[in-house]
């Protein structure tokens, strides 16, 4: 299935976009569209993981977090022992 897509007009960096249409006259890149594009789903994956890293460095500090997740791993621990180390 195809993603929804939107014009959406961008200031962007002369240079940027000089380089961009370089590589894309050299077929380095199909072009300057899909490397800004490329360029902002790394963005966002990045800002995602700092974000989740964030969120786990703080439930580490949440007593509460931490006892739930021990009394999980306790509750499998019995199971996890049934499979002969197959995973």
């Amino acid at each position: 299935m195809a993603t929804k897509t939107i014009r959406y007009t961008a200031t962007l960096p002369l240079d940027y976009v000089n380089e961009l249409r370089g590589l894309a006259k050299e077929n380095k890149i199909p072009s300057v569209n899909y490397a800004i594009n490329v360029a902002l789903d790394m963005y966002i994956r990045e800002q995602k993981a700092a974000e989740y890293e964030d969120q786990m460095k703080n439930a580490g500090q949440d007593k509460a977090f931490l006892s739930r997740t021990m009394n999980c791993a306790d509750d499998f621990s019995a199971i996890d022992g049934e499979v002969d180390n197959i995973w």
